[in-house]
C-alpha cells in the first residue's frame, strides 16, 4: 500500500541483514532519526498559527510566520514538540536500554509533563484532565508532582469515566519513543509506545495509531522507506483489517476531508493523506525538499488542529528523507519550551542516538 521509491538500503526481510542488529547508526540512518525529530518540530509551527481555522485555500499562502489564535512567535513550536522533548530528555537521561519500560523514565515523564503544563497556555484538554487526576493522587499520598503510575491510572479511570478520549495526543510525540528504540526488538518498541500513549490516552484506537505510527517512522529511519502499513502485523488479526481500510480511504480523499482531525483517526487518515499525495521519495535531494514542503503545507491546509496533522506527517516525512530536506529557514527559526531552539532540539535528540548506540 506504499507510494514509495524503493531506497537504495537494504530493507529488512528474510534472509536480510536486520538492520536493528548493527552496532551504530549509519551517517544516513541518523539524519533520518534528526529528521523525526525536526519534522515534527517544523510541522508543529507551521501548523500554529492556523490551528482552529478552516482550511486554507490553495490560493493562500503558508508561511512560519507565527500568529494565530494563541499568539505563537514565528517558528515557535506546541504541546506536540513540548511533550515530545520531556520524552526525548528521559531517555537521554536513562541508563536503560529500553527506558520506557522503566517506572523511573515514566516518573520522569510524567514529571516534565506537569511541570510544562504550569507555564504552557496551550495543552490538550484530556491531558490536562490527566495530570490534574494524577496530581490529586499524588497529593493524596503527599507527594507533590504525578508519577507514571498516578497517570496511567488517571487515563483509565476517566476513559472509562467519560466519552471522546480518543484524541491525537498520543500520535503526535510518538516519534520521541522510537529514537532510543531503534535497535530494541519489535516487542521492545510497541510496549515502549504503549507505555508512554497509556500515560494520557488508552482508547484502543490511540494505542494502535502510535504503533502503526511508530514502527513505520523506525522504518523510514532505518531503510529510508515509507510505508504506513508496516506495523499492522503488530495488532490483532481483527483490527488489521479495519486499519487497512482506514489507510486506503486516506489514499483517496485529501486531507481536509477528514475534518475531525483533533479525533485520532482522522488526525492519522489527514497524515497519511498528505503524504500519499505528495508522492514517491525522491532521490534528488533539492526535491527532498520540495517533497517534505508539499508534505508539511498539504497537512496544514487541513485545518482545524493544523499544528498537530503537520507535526504527525512530518516526524514520518523527515525520517524518510532526513533533517538536511527541511528548508534550512525553517530549522533556523524554530524555538519553544522550554527556551530553546531547533540545533538545541537536535542535541538533545543526538544525546539519544549517542546513548542508543553505546547501549
Amino acid at each position: 500500500m506504499s507510494n514509495i521509491a524503493p531506497s537504495h538500503e537494504a530493507p529488512e526481510g528474510p534472509g536480510k541483514q536486520d538492520l536493528r542488529d548493527t552496532p551504530t547508526l549509519k551517517k544516513q540512518q541518523r539524519e533520518r532519526a534528526l529528521g523525526a525529530v525536526l519534522g515534527a518540530a517544523t510541522g508543529d509551527a507551521l501548523g500554529a498559527p492556523y490551528e482552529f481555522e478552516p482550511p486554507i485555500a490553495d490560493s493562500d499562502d503558508v508561511a512560519m510566520a507565527g500568529g494565530g489564535q494563541l499568539g505563537w512567535k514565528p517558528g515557535e513550536w506546541t504541546d506536540d514538540t513540548a511533550m515530545a522533548i520531556v520524552i526525548l530528555r528521559a531517555a537521554a537521561h536513562s541508563e536503560h536500554t529500553a527506558p520506557f519500560e522503566r517506572e523511573s523514565a515514566l516518573d520522569a515523564i510524567a514529571a516534565g509533563w506537569f511541570q510544562w503544563s504550569r507555564e504552557t497556555p496551550d495543552i490538550g484538554i484530556l491531558t490536562s484532565n490527566v495530570l490534574l487526576a494524577a496530581l490529586e493522587t499524588a497529593e493524596a499520598h503527599g507527594n507533590s508532582v504525578p508519577s507514571g503510575r498516578d497517570m496511567h491510572e488517571a487515563a483509565r479511570v476517566i476513559n472509562k469515566e467519560r466519552h471522546h478520549t480518543a484524541g491525537n495526543g498520543g500520535l503526535m510525540r510518538t516519534h520521541s519513543v522510537v529514537l532510543p528504540h531503534l535497535h530494541a526488538s519489535d516487542d521492545e518498541l510497541e510496549r515502549a509506545v504503549v507505555a508512554v500513549n497509556t500515560l494520557t490516552h488508552v482508547d484502543l484506537d490511540t494505542i494502535e495509531a502510535a504503533v502503526l505510527w511508530s514502527f513505520a517512522i523506525r522504518h523510514a529511519i532505518l531503510t529510508g522507506e515509507l510505508d504506513v502499513s508496516i506495523g499492522l502485523t503488530r495488532l490483532a488479526p481483527e483490527r488489521r483489517e479495519r486499519w487497512r481500510g482506514l489507510i486506503a480511504e486516506a489514499h483517496s480523499a485529501p486531507p481536509a476531508y477528514f475534518a475531525r482531525n483533533g479525533w485520532v483517526i482522522h488526525a492519522f487518515q489527514a497524515a497519511v493523506s498528505a503524504l500519499w499525495h505528495a508522492g514517491g521519495v525522491p532521490e534528488d535531494k533539492f526535491e527532498r525538499r520540495a517533497y517534505f514542503a508539499r508534505v508539511l503545507e498539504a497537512s496544514v491546509r487541513s485545518g482545524n488542529d493544523t499544528d498537530t496533522v503537520a507535526a504527525i506527517a512530518g516526524a514520518l516525512a523527515g525520517a524518510a528523507v532526513g533533517f538536511k530536506a527541511i528548508d534550512p529557514v525553517w530549522r533556523r527559526a524554530l524555538n519553544g519550551w522550554p527556551g530553546i531552539t531547533g540545533e538545541d532540539l537536535v542535541q538533545l535528540a543526538t544525546a539519544v542516538l549517542e546513548r542508543s548506540d553505546a547501549s
